[in-house]
């Protein structure tokens, strides 16, 4: 049996090299945060993004006890990345993750909705780099969660030419599902 969120892990660290920027699009428990950081090390940058304070708060907290300080915690809606992550970095960088839903142990008043996902998700494709990737874990069994995989799988259908796309789900049509987006790597 094998975890979402480890088989996520395994595709960034394919992708993301030590000085990269990275973006957590969901930022949660900082989870996600704490090991993007480690991954671009202290030449890096990692963006931070979540629209719930209590959940910045928690990652905060996270970053502090791991002694780690190359993150900027964002408090906003994630399909605002293109607006919040500075211009420098765009087609920069080397991955982004989403994990779909409501905040782990919080509750569940916040919901990542389908219109902003999709958006965000379109906007986290135009910032990577030649090579980088965008991992999304999906959830059908929360309420709206299959609404917001149609969102996913939308956008995912009309990648232009460049981007390969895998998806991982397991025998269960209520497990979640993990998608995988790669930029493909510009021939000289």
């Amino acid at each position: 049996m094998f975890r979402t969120t480890e088989l996520a892990q395994e595709a960034v660290r394919g992708a993301v090299r030590a000085g990269n920027c990275a973006i957590d699009a969901t930022a949660g428990n900082g989870h996600d945060t704490v090991f993007l950081a480690r991954m671009v090390g202290p030449a890096g940058v990692v963006f931070a993004v979540d629209i719930q304070a209590s959940a910045l708060s928690q990652t905060a907290s996270r970053l502090s006890a791991e002694g780690i300080g190359n993150v900027t915690l964002l408090q906003c809606d994630h399909a605002d990345l293109v607006t919040v992550i500075p211009a420098a970095y765009h087609g920069r960088v080397g991955a982004v993750m989403f994990n779909l839903g409501y905040l782990p142990g919080g509750g569940r008043a916040f919901v990542t909705k389908p219109e902003s996902t999709a958006r965000a998700l379109r906007a986290a494709i135009t910032l990577l780099r030649p090579g980088g990737v965008v991992t999304v874990i999906a959830y059908v069994g929360h309420p709206g969660g299959p609404n917001e995989i149609a969102a996913v799988e939308s956008v995912l259908k009309v990648l232009e030419a460049g981007y390969e796309v895998n998806e991982t789900r397991a025998q269960s049509e209520t497990a979640p599902r993990l998608y995988v987006i790669k930029k493909g790597v510009e021939k000289t």
